[in-house]
């Protein structure tokens, strides 16, 4: 009988993975992507209640006066990390312990969620980027300095040739590095991470968009106003973790319940109450029962700041004594980073 070789699976699916058919996954698969990055395992791999274990993982470098450790209350399981002080000045970082394998030509996805306990506390994402020799060369600053507020927020980046930071040249290994609380005129300021992830790209993806929520309407709303009136539940909240262009679509039918007309009413997006781009009008020539459809698809005309913003739609019937219906109204919104 012939000898049978066995295909090892497990063994391969151990290895580094292709570069064209790995996207990311929040544990490392062999020697790639972030070890505990939901830092639920203290020193050992304990689940421990003992802070003073550590992080596994992890080194964790507090700056002068500052701390960093381990704490619950995490997004992503019961831990998360810690940094800041009671006095006045910086936390300090943690910094994997991990040498991952990099090719400076391929776009990788690195991702975190942080939260602060002061509107102005700032973090860093970086990767530490190292040669062939594992000789340190410089940080890749992937989120640089921003202040996440005091509610979770989740940032995504790209990083390499077509992404948000670049490697220097040379880089053949990384180490991912977070900095918790880097505004040194704060007092008693922490800032928190968790969910660390970071992978390679299978695909072209785009971390600048976040896609908020549909919104639906009543069966109908009824108009009669010759001012710019708020379809009521055309409301979108929108909230900016960075300053960004805001985006909209909007559709509906509508009909002139009184009268035949070539211009019946006029719709327009605003943002905070302003007005934004041009105002499109609507006509009902066919008769009083006839619905036309209306698409309001548009960018908001200039960069919004960082905080919550309300995008509704506005109707103003533009002749006397009309009455115009809208009706089946579904909308998004969404947002571009400027940068």
């Amino acid at each position: 009988m012939g000898a049978i070789q066995i295909h090892n699976a497990e063994r391969d699916a151990l290895q580094i993975p292709d570069r064209q058919a790995f996207e990311h996954y929040h544990e490392p698969l062999g020697d790639f992507g972030v070890y505990n990055g939901q830092f639920e395992q203290g020193l050992a791999g304990r689940y421990a209640n003992d802070l003073t274990q550590g992080v596994e993982g992890w080194t964790l470098d507090p700056a002068a006066g500052g701390t960093v450790d381990r704490v619950t209350g995490g997004l992503a399981g019961n831990w998360r990390l810690r940094g800041g002080q009671v006095g006045t000045g910086g936390g300090g970082s943690a910094i994997g312990w991990k040498y991952i394998p990099v090719d400076e030509d391929r776009d990788y996805y690195i991702s975190a969620a942080f939260i602060a306990s002061h509107v102005a506390a700032t973090v860093f994402l970086q990767l530490r980027c190292y040669t062939a020799a594992k000789a340190f060369i410089a940080d890749a600053n992937a989120v640089n300095n921003v202040a996440p507020g005091t509610s979770w927020v989740r940032y995504q980046r790209n990083v390499g040739p077509n992404g948000d930071a670049a490697f220097p040249a040379n880089t053949r290994y990384v180490r991912v590095r977070v900095f918790l609380q880097f505004n040194g005129a704060l007092t008693g300021a922490f800032a928190y991470v968790d969910d660390v992830q970071f992978g390679q790209l299978k695909k072209t993806y785009s971390p600048l968009i976040r896609l908020v929520q549909d919104v639906a309407s009543d069966a109908f709303e009824d108009f009669d106003k010759q001012v710019f009136t708020v379809w009521t539940n055309s409301t979108i909240t929108l909230t900016l973790e960075e300053p960004g262009y805001i985006w909209w679509g909007y559709q509906f039918k509508s009909r002139n319940r009184t009268q035949l007309r070539s211009h019946s009413f006029d719709a327009q997006v605003f943002i905070d109450g302003g007005a934004e781009k041009l105002t499109v009008g609507q006509g009902h020539p066919v008769g009083i029962d006839f619905e036309q459809g209306t698409t309001l698809v548009g960018r908001s005309d200039g960069i919004e700041a960082v905080g919550a913003h309300t995008i509704d739609v506005r109707v103003n019937v533009f002749n006397a004594g009309d009455t115009v219906r809208g009706n089946n109204l579904t909308g998004y919104a969404f947002y571009t980073r400027a940068h």
